[in-house]
This record gives C-alpha cells, sequence and structure tokens, in this order.
C-alpha cells in the first residue's frame, strides 16, 4: 500500500467520523455534542491506521509510533474535557454556515463542507498521521526525547493555566494574572503550541514524514493568528481590566 493510498483511506475515515458527530448534534439539535468529541475523530482516525499498517504488513510497529499515539490519546480525551471556548471561536464560521445548509437542506453542499473541514484537521495533525505509516527505527533517538519533553512541557503548561484559570478566575468574573498568567497572556495556547512541536520534532524521525511539516505551520498560524486574536477581542470585551492586563503582560512570552 502506497502513502497516497494510506493517506486517502485514513482522511475518509476521519470524515465519516465528523459526519457520525454531525449527525448526531443534528438529532440533538445542539452542536455541543459535535463540539464535544471534535477532535475525537483524529484519534480514531490514528488508531485505524495503527491497525491497518499492521494487517497491511507496511512496516513493523515502533516505539516512536507507540509514543506518537500514546501522547495523541491523552491530548485527545483531555480535549472533551476542555477547550470548549477554543473550539467555539475555531468552527463557529463553519457550524452557522452548516446550519444555513441543513436548513436548505442542501446535501452536497453539506457534504463539501464536511470534506474541506475534515481535510483541515487531517492537515493539521499530520505529525501524527505521518508516524504511523513508516515509522522509522523502532528505537528512540535523542530527537524522539526532545520532543517527547517539549511536548509533555506543553501539556504540563496547559493543565497549570487551566487549572489556575478555573480556581482564581472567580467563575469567570475577573482577570487571573498569577503563574504562567503573569508572564504570558495565553499560556494555553502557548502549551497547545508546544504539544504540536514536540511532536512535529518526533515526526522528523519517521521515513517520509517531512510533508507533516505544513501541518504544524497550518496549527501555528491558527493559533495565533485566527483564535488568539479574537480570544484578545472577547476577553477585552468581557473584562473592564483587561487593557491594564494587556499593558503590563505581553501576548505570548515576557523575557526579564
Amino acid at each position: 500500500m502506497s502513502n497516497i493510498e494510506f493517506l486517502t483511506i485514513l482522511y475518509l475515515i476521519n470524515t465519516l467520523v465528523l459526519i457520525g458527530l454531525i449527525s448526531r448534534s443534528i438529532i440533538k439539535k445542539s452542536p455541543r455534542f459535535f463540539l464535544k468529541f471534535f477532535f475525537l475523530s483524529i484519534l480514531v482516525c490514528t488508531l485505524i491506521g495503527s491497525v491497518l499498517k499492521g494487517f497491511m504488513n507496511i512496516s513493523d510497529f515502533s516505539n516512536r509510533q507507540l509514543l506518537t499515539n500514546t501522547m495523541l490519546f491523552i491530548w485527545s480525551i483531555k480535549s472533551i474535557f476542555s477547550y470548549r471556548s477554543i473550539k467555539v471561536i475555531l468552527l463557529s464560521n463553519f457550524l452557522e454556515v452548516l446550519r444555513d445548509e441543513i436548513a436548505s437542506k442542501n446535501i452536497l453542499r453539506i457534504f463539501r463542507l464536511i470534506l474541506k473541514i475534515s481535510f483541515f484537521q487531517f492537515i493539521c495533525f499530520s505529525s501524527f498521521i505521518s508516524t504511523n505509516y513508516l515509522s522509522g527505527a523502532s528505537h528512540l533517538n535523542y530527537l524522539d526525547l526532545l520532543g517527547l519533553v517539549i511536548c509533555l512541557f506543553g501539556i504540563t503548561l496547559e493543565l497549570i493555566s487551566e487549572k489556575q484559570l478555573k480556581s482564581l478566575s472567580f467563575k469567570k468574573t475577573r482577570v487571573v494574572t498569577a503563574g504562567p498568567w503573569a508572564v504570558s497572556r495565553h499560556p494555553n495556547l502557548i502549551g497547545i503550541f508546544l504539544f504540536f512541536l514536540g511532536m512535529q520534532i518526533i515526526a522528523f524521525s519517521a521515513i517520509s514524514s517531512l510533508w507533516s511539516i505544513f501541518g504544524f505551520l497550518l496549527i501555528t498560524f491558527i493559533l495565533f493568528q485566527n483564535i488568539l486574536p479574537k480570544v484578545e477581542k472577547n476577553l477585552a470585551l468581557k473584562f473592564t481590566g483587561y487593557k491594564a492586563y494587556s499593558e503590563i503582560v505581553p501576548k505570548i512570552f515576557y523575557f526579564k
């Protein structure tokens, strides 16, 4: 099985899972189900890719593949219980257009819309997809370990940031300025960026994985050029003290 055939099958699987999530949301007459489990499709896609790789004898199952799939599993499960505001911002335009197409009962346009969002999701997670085809040598190298450290640091930063946000914001009534929020206005987004950076570094050790760099560049663009400005705008409208906070603490990071 060629790389193109492998990727095409996984892309179609990812699309089918998204169709299932959207269908369930339509039945419930609410986008909450789709938003909650949005990233679950890529996990299902990746796990099926691992099974397909073994069934077709494409290559041996390696420690690198086990590592990336484990990290994706952890991140995907975490995404079910977090990232709600980020997912709303990320998918607001998609859901608005989808709602209009459902109202007009235009099945063809709905299908095209799902294919499009599935494609962008597939590309963003290309570092995980690429390591499930030809994952390279079975043993881990120094580049893998570096990627793992960066990835774990990113997840840890996310967890600490989210914990402080919940405990210190007084039910989201004030701006949090302690801990990571004292050196960056968006430490949670930095954590997501570091997670995908670590995974991309690990993916470089897989065979024929250079194409996955486009996914990392795309998700970096989405995080800092799409999501971050909208988060800034929402926070400025919600909190009167956010302007003063933004004058002291930088968007990304502050070096003393």
